[in-house]
C-alpha cells in the first residue's frame, strides 16, 4: 500500500508541476503571444544546460544512496551532508561559468545580443537547484511533504502570473516568476531538515567518494538534458526568426509532459523501492517489480500516446488559438515518446539504475543524444518545428531499444511484453474513434471533453473484456483497500 500512496502523492505533484503551467498556457499564449513565450522558453533551455552542471547527477545518485542507508540513521545524516555539500559546491561553480558565458555571449549577434537580460534573469533556474533536496525525501519513500509544500507553491505560482503579466512587456516578470517560484518551493523542503537531520562532525565528512559515481550520472543526465533541450535551442539558431517555433515546441512539451507525468510517476516511486530490494539481495522482489510495473505503465501509456495523436490538433485550437496550431499538430508528432519513455522509465530508472548497472544506463541515453544531435542537424533545417519534433521521438525510441538489448538476458522479454498487444488493440480502437469524431465535431473544450470520456470508456471497456493483468491488480488493490477499512 505504501507504493499505492507514494505514485498517487507523486502523480498528483507531478501532474500539478506541468498542470500550473499548462492552466496558464491559454492565458500567456494570447498575452505574451508566441514571441514572448519563445523567449522565456528559449532562454530557459541555455540556462538549463548549466543547471545540469549545476545538479551533478545529483538528484538520481542521492535519491539511491539515501534509500541504501535509510535504515541507518548516523549514516543516512552523513551521507545528505556530504551529497549536499558537493552539490552547493558544484552549483556555485556553475553560477560563476553561466555568469561568464553569457558577459561574453552577448556580443554574437542573434537571440543571446537580443535576450542578454532574460538571460541574466535566468540565473535564479540555477539556484533553485542548489537549494534542491527533494532527493532526500524521495530516498526515504517521503513523498508527502515534497508534495504538500511545493503543490501550495505552485498554486501561488498560477494565481501571480495573473496577477503581474499583463502584457507582451511582462515577458521578464513571466521569467523571473518562473525560477523564483522554484527558488522559494526548494527552500521550503529546508524547513524539515532542522532537529531531523544532525550535523556531523566536520572531519568525518568525505565528500570527494560522492565525486566519481555524482559523475558516472552526470553523464546520462547531459544526454538526457540534450534531447530534451537542443531541439529548443537550435531551432531559433538554424532557422532566421524560428523564436515564434520554440514556442510552438514548448508549448506540445508541456501538454505531452502532462501524459508522462501520470506515467513517469512510477519510476520516482519505484527507484528507492527496488533500490532497497537490491541491497538486501532479494532480487526476486526486485524482478517482480519491474513485470508488474511495466504492464501498469503500459496500460497507462498506449491510450494517452492514442488519444494525444488524435485529438492534439483540434484541442490546441480552441485551447491557445488558431495561431498555435502548428503547436497542435507537434502534439500529434510527439505523442509516440509517451510509450517509448514510459518502456525506459521501467528499464532505465526502476531496473538498471537501482541495480547499479549505471553504465549501460548511461550508454543508453547517450546513444539517444548522439541520434537527436545528428537528426537535429539533418532534418531542423529542412522541417524545422516538426523535424525537431521527430528527431525526438526517434532518439527515444532508440534509448528503449538499446536498454531492451541490454536487459534481455536478466528479465524474461515474454513477461515484459507479452500481453502488449491487448492494450495496442484497445488503442487502436480507441484511435480509429476519436479520429472519426474529430473530423465529424468542432473543436471546442466541451467536445474535446466527451472525446476524451468517449476513448476512455471504449478502452478500459475493451482491456476489461480481454482480462488484462492491468484490471486484476487494480481489483487486487481496492479489495485490499476495503479490507483495511
Amino acid at each position: 500500500m505504501q507504493v499505492i500512496k507514494n505514485y498517487l502523492y507523486n502523480v498528483f505533484y507531478q501532474l500539478l508541476t506541468v498542470l500550473a503551467p499548462l492552466i496558464t498556457m491559454t492565458y500567456l499564449a494570447h498575452v505574451l503571444g508566441a514571441q514572448g513565450m519563445g523567449v522565456q522558453a528559449w532562454t530557459n533551455s541555455v540556462v538549463s544546460y548549466f543547471l545540469l552542471f549545476a545538479t551533478l547527477g545529483i538528484t538520481l545518485y542521492g535519491q539511491r544512496e539515501i534509500a541504501y542507508v535509510r535504515d541507518d540513521t548516523t549514516l543516512r545524516d552523513k551521507r545528505f551532508w556530504e551529497i549536499q555539500l558537493l552539490h552547493t559546491l558544484v552549483s556555485l561553480l556553475a553560477i560563476g561559468f553561466y555568469f561568464i558565458f553569457v558577459y561574453y555571449m552577448q556580443g554574437v549577434s542573434g537571440e543571446f545580443h537580443s535576450n542578454v537580460h532574460q538571460l541574466y534573469l535566468q540565473t535564479w533556474v540555477i539556484v533553485s537547484g542548489l537549494l534542491d533536496i527533494s532527493w532526500y525525501f524521495m530516498g526515504l519513500e517521503d513523498f508527502k511533504k515534497t508534495v504538500v509544500r511545493n503543490s501550495l507553491v505552485k498554486i501561488a505560482m498560477v494565481i501571480l502570473i495573473f496577477l503581474v503579466v499583463k502584457s507582451p512587456a511582462d515577458v521578464n516578470n513571466y521569467i523571473l516568476l518562473l525560477a523564483l517560484t522554484q527558488v522559494i518551493g526548494n527552500v521550503t523542503m529546508w524547513f524539515y531538515i532542522p532537529g531531523k537531520v544532525k550535523f556531523p562532525k566536520i572531519s568525518t565528512l568525505n565528500l570527494k567518494r560522492h565525486l566519481l559515481p555524482t559523475l558516472g550520472l552526470f553523464i546520462p543526465t547531459i544526454a538526457t538534458q540534450v534531447y530534451l533541450q537542443l531541439n529548443k535551442t537550435m531551432l531559433p539558431l538554424f532557422q532566421s526568426n524560428a523564436i515564434d517555433s520554440v514556442a510552438f515546441y514548448e508549448n506540445a512539451d508541456k501538454i505531452v509532459k502532462v501524459s508522462l507525468s501520470i506515467v513517469t510517476a512510477m519510476g520516482i516511486v519505484m527507484l528507492p523501492r527496488v533500490a532497497n530490494y537490491f541491497a538486501k539481495g532479494d532480487m526476486k522482489s526486485v524482478n517482480k517489480s519491474i513485470y508488474r510495473s511495466m504492464d501498469f505503465v503500459t496500460a497507462l501509456a498506449v491510450p494517452l500516446m492514442f488519444g494525444m495523436m488524435a485529438l492534439g490538433p483540434k484541442m490546441t485550437i480552441w485551447f491557445m488559438g488558431a495561431n498555435f496550431l502548428p503547436a497542435g499538430w507537434t502534439i500529434s508528432i510527439l505523442s509516440p515518446i509517451v510509450l517509448f519513455i514510459a518502456w525506459s522509465n521501467v528499464l532505465g530508472t526502476q531496473y538498471l539504475m537501482p541495480i547499479n548497472r549505471t553504465r549501460d544506463y548511461t550508454i543508453s541515453v547517450t546513444l539517444g543524444a548522439i541520434v537527436n544531435v545528428l537528426l537535429n542537424f539533418i532534418v531542423i533545417p529542412k522541417w524545422g518545428l516538426y523535424g525537431a519534433a521527430g528527431a525526438t521521438v526517434i532518439s527515444e525510441a532508440a534509448v528503449t531499444l538499446y536498454q531492451m538489448i541490454v536487459i534481455r538476458n536478466d528479465l524474461a522479454m515474454s513477461k515484459l511484453f507479452g500481453k502488449t498487444w491487448k492494450y495496442f488493440i484497445a488503442g487502436v480502437v480507441m484511435f480509429c474513434i476519436l479520429i472519426w469524431m474529430a473530423v465529424n465535431m468542432g473543436e471546442s473544450p466541451a467536445r474535446t471533453v466527451i472525446q476524451v470520456i468517449v476513448g476512455a470508456t471504449v478502452y478500459f471497456v475493451i482491456i476489461i473484456l480481454l482480462r488484462t493483468e492491468f484490471i486484476s491488480n487494480i481489483g487486487s488493490m481496492i479489495q485490499k483497500i476495503i479490507r483495511k477499512e
